[in-house]
């Protein structure tokens, strides 16, 4: 006789089943009865199958959700590229998820995000894009006064010149207030117009003498009447850079330390590429101090000729002839004479020269004295002193006996770099001594963007194995196997198996025991037919 107890148990329940019992066995006490409730339902057969696909497209939401892309909407439309690179910038800088369009070149961001942008915008002055003198213009009412007229004309002409100054390198916001006086036919001295400029310029800029000319020519060709000297302009520091009463000083300062500061880079970058490549750019270190004479001499000199020399002459003579005079002294000479009497004689000759002869002569000679004009001026920019200080490591000159050799040759190489003058009291120091490694900051590896990228998905991919085995898996082996054939009732107890084979009879007992706590009625069933079967 076979025993009943291990066929039953085998007909009452499939392998999976038991399979999933033994899983059940494991859990706690609380979950295992409705578990199994729920197992021996006809609904969860039916119902498996779209659970698994609902939970997967759920996961799939989720990771979609988790590592889309999110929604951005247009912040600004059809703005100037200058004006769009500082509005990403900023909106960048300040940790927001900006992005642009590809095909319109608008700035997106998340509708969550419009209202603190415009305020972040909004503090640093951008966008710049502001109406031109033409639309505001344009906005002018009939009817205008003429004194509205004239302030709205010099508002246009001040948006005007700010966006002309904005257009300049390193510029990022500039204001321009006019003062023009109103012309009054009452008025005899009309007072000049003046400027003022304020200009915001960008991070680590500065304007160079050239540059704050400039703008100060620019607002004055602008205006009529307006002279240069009468513009001032100021940076966002506060600094007066152009149109002071010591702008003119400070201006020449700024040249001058803007001239010492070129010529001691250019000393420093002669002595690095001359020793660079013999001891190694990483082994040399120098600084170049050099003191300019920068003061004006003018000199002015006459010299004259003693001599002289012949310019113009000018020589005159004259001569004037007369009778002389004949007679008796005393006599009237000029009363009429008495008849003449014809005398057989001739009358007495006077002795001596009958005409006078009168002659005069001058001559005028002008002379040029000489005169030698000689004007010397010296504009400055003359070194008084040179000075440069020249480190080297000390393991790059080589064996330690060679050193001092080197050092001298190091020295004499620099004097000749920098134009060593030793009447000037010109200095140069050359020394060897060990440099201290430098730090190289590494960044850590779960920083790197490539790291974070493949974290997430890992991530993913990890959440997605903990399901397939959390909760496919059990799942899976928890499905009841449909027999091949047969009716849709409960099928009779099969015949017992009669290959050899090992019984486990805890699996069996455990099978016995969920069937005893699941179905009541269909083990008491089971019990009183084995019973049967023993009385017969």
């Amino acid at each position: 006789m076979v025993d009943p107890t291990p066929g039953a148990a085998t007909a009452l329940a499939p392998a999976g089943e038991a399979q999933a019992a033994a899983g059940a066995s494991l859990l706690p006490g609380v979950l295992a009865g409705p578990l199994a409730r729920l197992r021996a339902s006809p609904l969860f057969g039916r119902a498996l199958v779209p659970a698994l696909v609902t939970a997967m497209l759920g996961a799939a939401a989720l990771l979609w959700l988790l590592f889309a892309p999110v929604e951005r909407t247009p912040l600004f439309r059809n703005l100037p590229d200058a004006d769009k690179a500082a509005v990403f910038a900023t909106l960048e800088a300040n940790g927001l998820d900006v992005a642009l369009d590809p095909r319109s070149g608008a700035v997106l961001l998340p509708p969550a995000d419009h209202a603190r942008a415009r305020m972040l915008l909004a503090a640093e002055g951008l966008p710049k894009a502001a109406p031109g003198a033409l639309d505001m213009l344009g906005d002018m009412p009939l009817g205008t006064s003429r004194a509205v007229e004239g302030a709205k004309l010099r508002k246009a002409g001040e948006q005007e010149l700010a966006r002309a100054i904005e257009s300049l390198d390193g510029v990022e916001r500039a204001r321009v207030i006019l003062a023009i006086p109103e012309p009054s036919p009452f008025v005899r001295e009309r007072p000049d117009p003046k400027a003022s400029v304020t200009v915001t310029l960008a991070r680590g800029r500065t304007l160079s003498a050239e540059e704050t000319r400039a703008i100060a020519h620019l607002v004055a060709g602008a205006v009529p009447g307006l002279a240069a000297d009468s513009v001032a302009i100021a940076d966002q520091t506060g600094r007066l850079l152009a149109g002071g009463p010591g702008s003119a000083g400070q201006t020449a300062l700024a040249r001058r330390l803007e001239l010492q500061m070129r010529m001691e880079a250019r000393a420093r970058d002669a002595v690095l590429a001359l020793l660079g490549p013999i001891v190694g750019p990483d082994a040399i270190t120098a600084e170049v101090a050099i003191d300019l004479d920068l003061s004006t001499r003018e000199a002015a000199t006459e010299r004259y000729d003693r001599e002289g020399a012949l310019r113009s002459e000018s020589l005159s003579s004259s001569t004037a002839t007369e009778p002389r005079a004949i007679g008796i002294p005393g006599a009237l000479t000029n009363t009429t004479p008495a008849a003449p009497q014809m005398t057989a004689e001739a009358p007495p000759q006077a002795n001596g020269p009958t005409e006078s002869t009168n002659r005069s002569e001058s001559a005028t000679r002008n002379f040029e004295l000489g005169r030698s004009v000689e004007v010397m001026a010296n504009g400055g920019g003359s070194i008084r002193r040179l000075t440069a200080a020249v480190v080297i490591r000390d393991d790059a000159l080589g064996p330690p006996a060679q050193r001092a050799a080197m050092l001298r040759q190091m020295e004499a190489l620099v004097q000749g770099a920098i134009g060593y003058d030793p009447a000037r009291g010109d200095k140069v120091t050359v020394v060897a001594r060990p440099f201290v490694a430098p730090v190289v900051e590494t960044v850590p590896v779960w920083r790197e963007p490539l790291v974070i990228e493949g974290a997430k998905w890992l991530a993913a991919a990890l959440v997605a194995i903990a399901i397939l085995l959390v909760v496919v898996r059990p799942l899976l082996a928890k499905w009841p196997r449909q027999p091949e054939t047969g009716p849709a009732t409960p099928p009779p107890a099969p015949a017992v198996r009669l290959e050899p084979r090992v019984i486990d009879y805890s699996a069996k007992l455990t099978e016995a025991r969920l069937l005893a706590s699941t179905d009541a009625a269909r083990a008491t069933a089971v019990a009183r037919r084995l019973l049967a079967e023993e009385d017969v």
